[in-house]
């Protein structure tokens, strides 16, 4: 009798502790780690630099684009609890590793968005950091720069809100997040691969168009920067090299949509500046992808930069976590 009297309790504990309403961190952590982010690992290499914090590296010749391809993709998973993203302007204009070489709780950081200020220093981008709108759309309508902005990140640690969304200077400035990060073209929406449509074909070569008409900035191929978000709590930071004849040839928007597609399917995905300010930095390497502006392949060649978005500690950033 007694035997039986501990089975049937040991049973009733059991199915009590089944019932037990689960932690929404304990789900969230759960659903972080059944599915990973990078879905076909051939031809990839991969470094775990800590928990949540991964470094994938492809090197070698993508035979779908009959060129040689270098991609760097970081991988922040913000609900660890162990980090955070800053963004945040940059005056006077710096290169990216001697920002992120001054600031102590980095461990990650890339260029960000457009920032060129034209006539009468108008700007073509939408730029707010630690709540303060730094940069807004002033560029007209007709203006060729006007399609630099046609998405935007955003990101709240307070909040703990990220994710991409389409937009104006407008919607822009109503967001209630700390910090907003304009860029074009949109890549990926609801895992739509809309930047495959972006770049029209013209009756020309695109190459014959002005510099920075959108068919011709994102039809062609070039160095790439760009943000992705997986789900709620994952964010991709992602470099694409180009201008290097025979190791990195680059992608155009539509490349780059149907590649970061192919390998991570994340539901959002931006384009940011890219070019010659493409630059990818990681605490203990240095920048760790090829800039252009010495026109040489190594890593000496950063451009100056006027914004970036970067992953710090979040412990030894705890002092400034709420607000960013």
């Amino acid at each position: 009798m007694i035997l039986k009297k501990l089975s049937f309790l040991a049973l009733a504990a059991g199915i009590l502790a089944a019932c037990q309403p689960t932690k929404p961190e304990a789900a969230l952590r759960a659903a972080t780690t059944v599915k990973p982010v990078l879905q076909d690992t051939v031809g990839w290499k991969i470094d775990t630099l800590s928990p949540g914090f991964i470094k994938y590296n492809y090197t070698r010749y993508y035979e779908p684009y009959t060129s040689a391809q270098i991609v760097h993709v970081l991988e922040v998973d913000l609900a660890s609890g162990r980090y955070d993203l800053v963004l945040d302007n940059v005056f006077p204009e710096d290169s990216l590793s001697a920002v992120a070489e001054a600031h102590e709780p980095a461990l990650a950081a890339i260029n960000g968005t457009y920032y060129e200020l034209v006539e009468n220093g108008q700007s073509s981008s939408f730029f707010k950091a630690d709540h303060e709108i730094k940069t807004s759309v002033t560029v007209p309508p007709d203006h060729k720069l006007f399609w630099k902005h046609e998405g935007a990140f955003y990101y709240d640690g307070g909040k703990k809100q990220m994710g991409i969304a389409y937009g104006d200077n407008a919607s822009y400035t109503q967001m209630p997040y700390a910090n907003i990060i304009s860029g074009s073209p949109m890549l990926i929406y609801e895992y739509k691969p809309v930047g495959e449509i972006f770049a029209q074909s013209q009756d020309k070569p695109l190459e014959q168009l002005d510099y920075e008409h959108p068919d011709r900035h994102q039809g062609v191929r070039h160095p790439r920067t760009a943000i992705a978000t997986v789900d709620k709590s994952r964010v991709l930071l992602i470099t694409v090299d180009g201008r290097h004849a025979g190791k990195s040839a680059g992608m155009s928007a539509k490349e780059l949509t149907q590649f970061i597609q192919k390998y991570f399917d994340p539901a959002y995905a931006l384009n940011l500046d890219g070019g010659g300010s493409t630059t990818m930095w990681i605490k203990g390497e240095g920048v760790v992808n090829y800039p252009t502006d010495n026109k040489r392949f190594d890593h000496y060649g950063q451009r100056r930069i006027r914004n970036y978005i970067m992953v710090t500690e979040k412990s030894a950033n705890a002092a400034s976590a709420a607000g960013k």
